[in-house]
């Protein structure tokens, strides 16, 4: 019985990491929308979908019936995913402009040091 709840958590915890990242892309599409209750329409669409989807995956997988260390389990699944994927992105973000500012810049400056026609 305890290895049935077992590996019932870490099916929850990946549908909650399904879930998260299903909703990076969302929220990638969703930054396109210019009023807020668009965004947030969006949103409480995209969690109805995944309570549905995610009641399904649970029935597929014949897991015990839905209690609340599951929810629990799919819910930090969700936020685990969410924050070490925008971890991980912002550090690569910031690691991309900083090559691209440090190029920018030594270009501007071989083209601020040239005259009028190419000569230093």
């Amino acid at each position: 019985m305890i290895s049935v709840q077992v590996s019932a958590v870490f099916v929850c915890i990946t549908i909650g990491a399904a879930g998260g990242l299903l909703y990076e892309g969302i929220s990638a599409l969703r930054s396109f929308a210019v009023p807020a209750a668009v965004k947030a329409a969006a949103d409480v669409l995209f969690f109805i979908v995944w309570a549905g989807l995610s009641c399904l995956l649970c029935t597929v997988f014949e897991l015990p019936s839905y209690r609340l260390y599951m929810f629990v389990a799919t819910m930090a699944g969700f936020l685990l995913e969410r924050k070490s994927l925008h971890r991980i992105l912002a550090f690569f973000a910031e690691k991309i402009y900083n090559i691209y500012r440090r190029s920018f810049n030594r270009n501007r400056r071989k083209l601020l040091k040239t005259n009028e026609r190419g000569k230093i």
